[in-house]
């Protein structure tokens, strides 16, 4: 841990990076099922050989490239949820914009897809994107939501809770239309607006 409580990322050795940045590109564009060691392996750069020599086989190549995928966004995410900006309206809609612009990034929809899709299959795949995305993101932001309560800025009781609402306020419909693949892009004006609605009705219910 590090000293504001965030989880360290261990750094990944540049041949490992090399083949997980293959490999997500690969399953985003054709799925688990269809994805072979041989076209990430020519993706990446690599061998076959070296493939194996870092990853058992298709399953666990494909359980790292998740976690990757999960550990990236939650830096992202910790690098812009460093602390609270301003007044609570203003610094909730710039936390809201920063989540939502970091959720609705294809890479991260199309992972989100991938997750439901194999969910059957690779049931850990959907508990590792949780774990370590979307708690990941409850988890900043309750930090943030617990330092407006004790200045008085926000009453809420229960942080957790309460950011758990606020990513659902902000997340409109827009992360459905993500997910099935009809949101159409860019989305900048479409977030802005979504979590202007949501902080309107979040610091409502929460005014001190």
């Amino acid at each position: 841990m590090s000293e504001g409580g965030a989880m360290q990322i261990p750094a990944i050795p540049a041949k490992r990076r090399q083949i997980l940045t293959g490999a997500r590109q690969v399953f985003a564009e054709l799925g688990f099922e269809r994805a072979s060691v041989d076209l990430i392996a020519a993706r990446a750069g690599v061998s076959k050989a070296t493939v194996y020599n870092h990853f058992e086989d298709k399953k666990a190549l494909f359980v790292a490239a998740v976690v990757q995928e999960c550990d990236d966004l939650r830096a992202g995410l910790e690098r812009c949820l460093e602390r609270p900006v301003g007044a609570a309206e203003q610094g909730l809609q710039l936390l809201g914009e920063k989540v939502m612009a970091v959720s609705l990034a294809p890479p991260i929809a199309a992972l989100y897809r991938q997750a439901v899709a194999e969910a059957a299959r690779l049931p850990e795949i959907g508990r590792m994107l949780f774990e370590r995305g979307t708690l990941a993101i409850q988890e900043a932001l309750a930090s943030h939501l617990a330092r407006w309560n004790e200045a008085g800025a926000l009453r809420i009781e229960d942080p957790r809770s309460a950011a758990i609402a606020f990513v659902a306020l902000c997340q409109g419909d827009l992360a459905i239309r993500s997910r099935l693949g009809i949101l159409e892009y860019p989305v900048d004006e479409q977030i802005r607006e979504t979590v202007k609605r949501a902080v309107a009705i979040f610091v409502a219910a929460h005014r001190a």
